[in-house]
């Protein structure tokens, strides 16, 4: 019951914005609008299908995790046609990249290095004739 207020809430809040960003800037504008943020959305949600693919066979670590559910995320508020899911996503997606610039992720790097030198030799025999 409380999800169905919220959610008639969130759409009702959707048509408000969208008819005021019509009214001010013009159908034409609205479209694009809507129009690009559906194509990022599709983007996002097909980096997330391949990350969540790639996150099966790999170790992730929270950060990962939380990427991906971010992303997302991002995609399906971009995908919901109207200005504000279009803000919300772009919002989120500015957040994670802020959370990423910010936080410092400890990597680390292991590099092997091999003592052992290789030799190429070839060797010629050559025959020797006694007297």
């Amino acid at each position: 019951m409380i999800a169905r207020v919220n959610i008639s809430a969130f759409l009702i809040l959707e048509l408000i914005v969208s008819i005021l960003f019509i009214a001010f800037f013009g159908f034409l504008n609205f479209f694009m609008i809507v129009f690009a943020s559906m194509f990022l959305g599709a983007v996002f949600l097909a980096k997330t299908w391949t990350n969540l693919i790639t996150m099966q066979n790999t170790n992730t670590n929270l950060f990962g995790m939380i990427k991906l559910f971010s992303l997302t995320i991002v995609g399906i508020l971009l995908l919901i046609p109207g200005i504000l899911s279009t803000l919300l996503g772009i919002l989120l997606l500015f957040f994670m990249m802020a959370l990423k610039l910010f936080t410092k992720q400890k990597r680390k790097y292991y590099h092997q290095t091999n003592n052992e030198e290789i030799i190429d030799v070839e060797i010629i025999q050559e025959h020797k004739k006694c007297n």
